[in-house]
């Protein structure tokens, strides 16, 4: 005679809710510090304004790269994408609800 198993009881597979990362779709955006040059195609990209040319915040939003220095000028840069920002981007230690706490987070 054989036994039938019964079955497994239905867990929820998702993390607590104070324990989830918001999606992409879910965040007006994305920055993360980079602070040595930023070279692409053979040039050293430096600020329209300033022409600082390291640290950097890089901001990713609406599939658009803007660059920030340290002296709170941006610029769009045409030259990355969000495909780039992705793939030189670590994982996220912190959401914030302004784009101010975000900067006081990064320390600009």
């Amino acid at each position: 005679m054989q036994a039938t198993a019964e079955p497994a009881p239905v867990m929820d597979d998702f993390l607590p809710p104070g324990l989830r990362v918001p999606s992409h779709d879910q965040l007006d955006g994305r920055m993360m510090p980079w602070t040595q040059p930023l070279v692409l195609n053979g040039e050293m990209v430096a600020c329209a304004a300033c022409g600082a040319y390291r640290d950097w915040l890089i901001l990713s939003t609406r599939d658009q790269i803007w660059l920030r220095c340290r002296a709170d000028h941006q610029q769009r840069e045409t030259r990355l994408d969000t495909a780039w920002y992705n793939r030189n981007a670590g994982p996220a230690d912190a959401t914030h609800a302004t784009f101010e706490d975000c900067l006081r987070h990064l320390g600009h």
